[in-house]
């Protein structure tokens, strides 16, 4: 078998990396409901203050006020954005006099701007408590750090590592052999997980998987919760850090075509993130060659709705699929990505490994 070598970053990388992932720590204040108006789906007025808000911030206090973001755009569009405003403070207004009187607000210190709100005061892990807690485990686990990124946007963390002591294959499938290890992320929406991060020797793909059981989520420090969360950092190293399941999903998705549906979602997330053109995705995910398929046989999948989509059979495995965006993840294609959206595509793969997948709703018929 040949085999990609795996690089990890150098300590000194890692350590310089922590580093601005302390700087980048978001700062946090439970405020009164009351102090609040919101002035537009971008920005707030705090204590007489004009502070920036990002859109999921938005969708955040939308959630928290129980009014669907859509409705919220459709009323502006309706009766203007200054009747929207009103509404909008309305409603904030009843639910505070009604007991629900305080937020937190989750502030991004170097772009001044509000990146969350959350309804309580959550126990949320700081990144330096969350950078602490990953150095240990790296040093106690002997563990390599594959990369290490920062969302610039809303401060949070995502830091995949592996060890190459813990290989595992797929029985009766060629080249499909794998290093375990262990996917990080600190942010303020969901606070510190871990998942299991997979790496393809092949072509040294890697996938963070967290639509296993594996997946983690720690919410405070307490000695309850603390002893819960090494129990299962002991379970994954017993077990090679290989997710219960993976090789089944791995035989179920390499023997099962996608839909036209899961193509496009693969195509969406790369295009989302990413400078390429449509036109330019043929090598990981092959949209354009799919749709003249169809189109040689009378269908224009332009007319087709999403139903239509999930039941369109392509050409393509769901497991190449799978291959093709991490490898558009994991390697230097040219065109233009964060590191940090290279995990975001990452967790998208582990997300389409652990579906069920569309075509896998076909029942064979006798007629």
């Amino acid at each position: 078998m040949a085999t990609i070598q795996l690089h990890s970053l150098s300590d000194n990388l890692v350590q310089s990396r922590m580093s601005a992932a302390i700087e980048a720590q978001p700062i946090r204040r439970e405020v009164s409901l009351q102090q609040i108006k919101i002035i537009d789906n971008g920005s707030i007025e705090y204590n007489g203050h004009v502070v920036k808000m990002s859109h999921e911030a938005f969708k955040d206090m939308m959630s928290i006020l129980k009014v669907p973001t859509a409705f919220v755009d459709r009323f502006k569009n309706i009766v203007g954005p200054e009747a929207q405003q009103k509404f909008i403070n309305t409603i904030k207004n009843v639910m505070a006099s009604s007991g629900n009187k305080t937020v937190t607000l989750v502030l991004n210190p170097n772009k001044m701007e509000i990146v969350a709100v959350h309804k309580t005061s959550r126990n949320l892990i700081s990144n330096i408590t969350a950078v602490d807690f990953i150095s240990n485990i790296i040093n106690e686990s002997g563990l390599s750090v594959a990369d290490f990124n920062i969302n610039t946007d809303n401060g949070g963390i995502a830091v995949n590592t592996f060890s190459t002591n813990m290989q595992f294959n797929v029985p009766g499938m060629k080249d499909e052999h794998f290093i375990g290890g262990i996917s990080f992320t600190n942010n303020p929406k969901n606070g510190f997980q871990i998942s299991p991060y997979i790496n393809r020797l092949v072509c040294a793909n890697g996938m963070v998987t967290r639509g296993f059981e594996e997946q983690l989520k720690l919410t405070n420090l307490g000695e309850k919760e603390m002893s819960k969360f090494m129990e299962h950092l002991k379970g994954l190293r017993d077990n090679r850090y290989q997710p219960a399941g993976f090789i089944d999903a791995v035989s179920l998705m390499s023997n099962t075509n996608a839909s036209l549906a899961e193509m496009y979602m693969v195509e969406n997330a790369i295009r989302n993130v990413s400078d390429i053109k449509r036109d330019e995705l043929e090598p990981w995910v092959q949209v354009k060659s799919t749709e003249a398929a169809f189109a040689r046989i009378g269908i224009d999948t332009n007319t087709l709705d999403t139903t239509k989509t999930k039941n369109a059979k392509t050409g393509t495995t769901v497991w190449d699929l799978i291959n093709g965006l991490t490898h558009f993840a994991t390697h230097d294609n040219g065109y233009e990505i964060s590191n940090y959206d290279r995990t975001r595509l990452q967790v998208v793969a582990g997300q389409l490994l652990t579906k069920d997948p569309d075509m896998g709703n076909l029942v064979r018929s006798p007629f």
